[in-house]
């Protein structure tokens, strides 16, 4: 590359005003300061002898999620992205009942144990499901294993994924 090009030139000028303001947000601390002349700055070092005040940066930084396994236990009543509603009963003891009505009013009744996992609800159970007027009576025959993602948590608030449901529940015990 030839640096007596001019194209060389727009390039790496481009670059470093492409770098700077990165490099500026990778410092982690932004300073504004007032020069003799009365013009502000902004940037990651102010001059020695000035009075610069740091910048405060309002960012979206989104905490990790907590869940209190001691917290979810009772009963949990909510609707479904589908239209439907669930009802959760988680008891103390590990066990759990869990009764989904769907839109097409097909009625799913599981019964079974829980665990969590940091944001993991583990659901071992048996189910049966009573279709709507015309369709079939299903049950399972053997355990099946259903593992909820809990993506929104509070001592009165539940909200769960597991493939492309998503129920948001609330307490209803106190």
């Amino acid at each position: 590359m030839n640096k007596n090009n001019p194209s060389w030139w727009r390039l790496a000028l481009w670059l470093l005003l492409t770098a700077l303001p990165m490099a500026v947000f990778a410092a982690g601390k932004i300073y504004t300061w007032t020069d003799k002349s009365g013009v502000i700055h902004y940037g990651d070092r102010p001059p020695i002898a000035s009075d610069a005040d740091e910048v405060s940066i309002q960012g979206k930084k989104k905490l990790p999620l907590v869940v209190v396994d001691e917290q979810l236990p009772g009963l949990w009543f909510g609707s479904a992205n589908d239209g439907g509603e669930v009802k959760f009963t988680l008891f103390e003891n590990g066990s759990i009942t869990y009764i989904q009505t769907r839109a097409d009013q097909s009625v799913y009744n599981y019964q079974g144990i829980w665990t969590l996992e940091n944001t993991s609800l583990t659901v071992i159970t048996e189910f049966s499901q009573t279709a709507p007027p015309g369709g079939d009576f299903k049950r399972s025959v053997q355990p099946i294993a259903l593992t909820y993602t809990i993506v929104g948590f509070s001592e009165n608030a539940l909200e769960v994924i597991i493939g492309p449901e998503r129920f948001s529940l609330v307490r209803l015990d106190p």
